[in-house]
This record gives C-alpha cells, structure tokens and sequence, in this order.
C-alpha cells in the first residue's frame, strides 16, 4: 500500500541521521574542549630555568644565593646576590632603618641599588660571574 502523501514531506532519514551525527560530533567536540580546559589549569607550570645553586635558608622565597649584613647603629645594610628568572643572577645594595635582617635582604632586592658586574664580582666571587645580569 503506498504511503499517504503527508508522510513523504519533510526530512527524510538521511538527513536525520546527518543531524544526528552532527549532534554527536559537536558533544565530543564539546567534551574534548573541556578536558583541554581543565588541564591546561591542573598541570603544572614548565619549570624555569636555575642555575642549580642552593638558596640562602631563611630568604629562599627570594632566591637569594648570597648576601651580607650589617646593622651599624640601629641602620641596616644589606649586600644581596639574587638568582633571576632566566638562569642568571644580579647583586644589590640598600640600607633601611633596622628592620630584621630578613626584612632588609628583601628591601634591598626590591629597592636598592644594583651592583656593577665587577662590584658583584668582589662581593660573591663563588658565582658565575658570566651569568651575571647587567
């Protein structure tokens, strides 16, 4: 028996299995983006550079290879040699009034003044001075 003529107008089954198979592809489009997303925030970030020294115990949050203080009279001075972030290193002088010898180490990273290549040099001669950051 023929089919009514209502019942042949519309889409046909081609083309719902096309929707369909879009539909499926566009979920796991969907889902791969998503998983993507999430490690892109769970992995670690890629490690950076050192020079493989150890840091000072007490300032290693700085990275702090070396440094020297004085407290002369209730002023702190501080001579500081700080790995950077590309497998190099800078040295810094500053002065505060009095505060730990924690607090001038960092101070003087922040604030101070930087040392010259062979001012550096004298001051902490165990480092590479070739990685020294002008």
């Amino acid at each position: 028996m023929p089919c009514h003529p209502s019942h042949t107008y519309g889409p046909g089954l081609d083309e719902y299995m096309g929707t369909e198979a879009e539909k499926a592809q566009q979920e796991a489009d969907l889902l791969r983006e998503v998983e993507e997303s999430r490690q892109m925030v769970t992995d670690d970030p890629p490690p950076q550079p050192t020079l493989n020294l150890p840091y000072v115990r007490g300032v290693e949050q700085h990275r702090v290879l070396n440094y020297s203080y004085w407290n002369a009279n209730g002023i702190g001075i501080a001579i500081v040699a700080k790995e950077g972030e590309v497998a190099d290193w800078a040295a810094y002088i500053g002065g505060d009034n009095g505060w730990s010898t924690e607090d001038c180490v960092e101070w003087t990273i922040r604030h101070g003044c930087k040392l010259s290549r062979l001012q550096a040099n004298r001051w902490f001669p165990a480092l590479p001075i070739e990685r020294y950051r002008e």
